[in-house]
Formats: structure tokens, sequence, C-alpha cells
């Protein structure tokens, strides 16, 4: 892939950084092999297949399949992204919350947040994360320029809660000085 080229992920590496990550749900698989990744993971948590990828330049996807299929795309938007089984579209400025029905036997929550940070929260955000990462088994993905400056770090743990599949995707964006949380949870329905 030509290195200035657009993909869906929506990454231009000569464009200054902003704060404008959106996740996008849908009801179907989306083809990981259209965005530029950093890195993946596959992993069996409870009655679900997990598939994570973080993205290069910042964000994640992360592909739930079961009985029903969910996929979630944390990104920085464009118009190369596919509107077919787009469930929401939920731009992450300030705090949100979303849920919908998955299936007849589960439901999807996802919670958002947007913060602006001081160089110092800064500084200790990138501490925090990597420890989050490493204490759970997180993936990592993160890029610095030439001078040293971290341009991004983005990190998504996933864990099964009882019965509960948790996901939680840390955006940390340096020319911004923003991070994005988001916190998702697939559980089964009460009986």
């Amino acid at each position: 892939m030509k290195p200035n080229r657009e993909n869906i992920s929506g990454l231009h590496h000569k464009k200054p950084r902003s704060a404008g990550i959106s996740v996008l749900v849908y009801d179907r698989m989306l083809h990981p092999e259209l965005v530029s990744t950093d890195t993946s993971r596959v992993r069996p948590l409870g009655e679900f297949d997990v598939r994570m990828w973080l993205l290069s330049g910042g964000g994640h996807m992360v592909a739930v399949s079961g009985p029903p299929t969910l996929f979630e795309l944390a990104c920085f938007p464009n118009k190369l992204q596919p509107d077919r089984g787009l469930i929401e579209r939920l731009p992450c400025k300030g705090d949100k919350q979303y849920d919908i029905p998955m299936g007849e036997r589960h439901h999807y929550y996802l919670a958002l947040n947007e913060e602006h940070v001081t160089d110092a929260l800064f500084d200790n955000s990138v501490t925090e994360l990597l420890r989050i990462a490493a204490e759970q088994d997180g993936m990592v993905s993160q890029r610095r320029n030439e001078l040293g400056n971290l341009e991004y770090l983005s990190v998504l743990v996933a864990q099964l809660h009882r019965r509960a599949v948790h996901l939680e995707g840390f955006h940390l964006l340096g020319d911004a000085r923003v991070l994005v949380r988001t916190q998702s949870i697939i559980e089964p329905n009460a009986r």
C-alpha cells in the first residue's frame, strides 16, 4: 500500500492529528485487509470468537462472532467506509453511551469518552496505558516521530467476566493531546 494513500481507516500521515475518532458498529464482518493494521489477535472468549486489530495511526477493529456477528471499528472516518451493514456511527466527542440487542440472546453496550489532556497527564497516560496492557495481556500499537515524540498509542484489552465479553480500547493522540476510551460489553440477556 502506498504510504500517502488513504484507506478506510482514514489515516493521512501528512496531515496533523486532530480529535476525530468515531466508532462505527456493523452487523457483519468488514474485510480487515482494507485497513492498514499494526497487529492482530484472535481469542475465544466464552461463546464468542473475538478477532482484534490495532490500526496504523490509531484506532481498532473488533469482530465478535458467535450466534450473531458484531463488528466495531474505531477510526478516523472517511468516505471509503462501507455503509452496508452499518448499524450506528458515533463520533467520540465527550461522553456517550449506546446499546442494542445483539441477536435474541445477547446485548451490546458501548461507552465512549474523549478527554483533552495536559502535557503532564499525557505523559502519565502513556505510562498507565502500557501498564494496563502488560497486566491485562492487551495489544499495543504506537509510533514515535523522528524526534522521539509519541504520535499515537493504542491499547486494546479483551477479557471474559462471567459470561460477558469486555473490550476496552484506549487511543492516545499526540498532536491533539486527546485520549479516547471505548468500553464495549457483550452479555447474555437476563433470563
